[in-house]
């Protein structure tokens, strides 16, 4: 009696085991069939805006950037949070991604995408400068 029951506990492993894996399969497939195309998100950064964030003017915000400053290196000179900084930029692609949305070039697994991939994204931007 117990290899029986050893057996048909086996049995009923394996057989939701590769169910499961059939299933996944499907679904992906499925999806793969309705999907339209990747979004690429690109958007262009008006650093004129930037540096009037910061509090300086575009001329400032050049020269120390040539100096090896990033963004985050300015708004600590300028007094300004990396809770501000994030939040300004959060700020900026939130309207840029709604923008994209209105139009319909974004659908909501995108958005969702991207809005989950921002915020490594933003810390990478603000913390970089290829001048150092």
């Amino acid at each position: 009696m117990k290899y029986v029951f050893k057996g048909l506990l086996l049995f009923f492993t394996l057989a939701l085991f590769f169910s499961l894996i059939v299933h996944a399969e499907k679904n992906e497939q499925e999806q793969g069939e309705s999907d339209e195309g990747t979004v690429v998100y690109h958007v262009k950064y008006d650093y004129d805006a930037i540096s009037n964030f910061l509090g300086m003017s575009l001329d400032e915000y050049e020269e120390y950037w040539k100096k090896g400053l990033s963004i985050m290196d300015m708004a600590e000179k300028q007094g300004i949070s990396r809770h501000d900084l994030v939040g300004y930029f959060c700020d900026f692609h939130h309207k840029e991604m709604q923008k994209w949305r209105d139009k319909g070039s974004m659908t909501e697994s995108d958005y969702f995408d991207l809005v989950f991939r921002l915020s490594d994204e933003i810390d990478e931007f603000i913390d970089r400068n290829p001048n150092r």
